[in-house]
């Protein structure tokens, strides 16, 4: 629910048919409406503390991740800081 109430944000769940065959969550979003791409939201994922890595553009779905090696309440963490970041984006985006 966290990640459903940044508007434009497209969020849900596949599992690839290719790999580990792991639930993966995607995320999908208008890079020019929200003024973020996925490169640059990963990076500042990756670059925060602590550091997150995401798929970028592995599957057509979008960015993704997986939540296979999470322990409880992590996922709380991901979905805060992704948040954090589209939303700082979209507020850039309307200035």
């Amino acid at each position: 629910k966290i990640m459903t109430s940044v508007p434009g944000v497209e969020v849900g769940r596949f599992v690839p048919d290719i790999a580990n065959h792991v639930p993966h969550l995607y995320l999908k979003w208008d890079e020019s409406v929200l003024g973020i791409t996925k490169a640059d939201c990963a990076k500042q994922l990756r670059e925060g503390e602590p550091s997150i890595e995401v798929l970028e553009d592995d599957y057509p779905q979008g960015m993704s991740l997986t939540p296979f090696m999470m322990k409880p309440g992590e996922e709380l963490v991901v979905a805060r800081r992704i948040k954090a970041i589209l939303e700082q984006a979209r507020g850039k985006a309307r200035a």
